[in-house]
C-alpha cells in the first residue's frame, strides 16, 4: 500500500463495492424470504443498485417484471409487501418511481453520513420498454458541436483567411 495515500482514502476505494446491513433486521430479513421470496429478491436487487449514498433507484413495473421474471401483479404485491413492512418507501416522480431502500436497515457511506438527506438515484431503463425509434436513433450519429479552446481562431462566416504561414506550424 502507497505511503502517500490517507487511510481513509484507502478504506474508501477498497470498501466501495459493499454494502452494510444492520444485524438487528436479520430475524425480519429471514421472515421475509419465507412468506414472500419475490419481495425478497426485490429488495436485494433495489439494494444491489441502490445509489451509494442515496439508497434509491428509479425503475419502471415493467423493468421489475423483466428483471424478476414476473408478472406485473406479482411485481405489485411484492413492492407492496416492501412498503407496508416498511423496507422500502416508493416516490412518484410523474409516472416514475423512485424507490428508497430503509436506511436503517442498508446503508453504503460511512454511518456519520446516513443524516443527510440528499436525494439523487440510480435510474434503470431496460432495452425493453424504449421505443423502436430510439434504437434506430441510436445508431445515427450525433451532431458535433465544436469546442474552443484559448489560443483558438473563430471563423463565424465567409470572411476570406490569409494562407497558412510554415512559421505557424509546429513541425517538430
Amino acid at each position: 500500500m502507497s505511503d502517500n495515500v490517507s487511510s481513509d482514502e484507502t478504506t474508501e476505494s477498497h470498501n466501495r463495492n459493499f454494502v452494510q446491513l444492520s444485524r438487528s433486521y436479520l430475524r425480519e430479513m429471514r421472515a421475509l424470504a419465507r412468506s414472500n421470496p419475490v419481495a425478497h429478491e426485490l429488495l436485494y436487487y433495489l439494494v444491489e443498485t441502490m445509489g451509494k449514498t442515496t439508497n434509491a433507484v428509479v425503475v419502471s413495473y415493467a423493468t421489475l417484471c423483466e428483471v424478476l421474471q414476473v408478472s406485473r401483479p406479482t411485481a405489485a404485491r411484492a413492492v407492496k409487501k416492501l412498503k407496508t413492512d416498511c423496507w422500502v418507501d416508493a416516490v412518484k416522480i410523474g409516472s416514475a418511481t423512485a424507490y428508497c431502500v430503509n436506511e436503517r436497515v442498508f446503508w453504503q457511506s460511512r454511518q456519520n453520513q446516513r443524516k443527510y438527506a440528499k436525494f439523487s438515484a440510480t435510474v434503470i431503463a431496460a432495452g425493453s420498454e424504449q421505443e423502436k425509434e430510439f434504437f434506430d436513433r441510436s445508431k445515427t450519429k450525433l451532431t458535433y458541436i465544436p469546442v474552443i479552446q484559448a489560443g483558438d481562431s473563430v471563423v463565424t462566416g465567409n470572411e476570406k483567411l490569409d494562407p497558412p504561414d510554415q512559421g505557424d506550424l509546429d513541425l517538430t
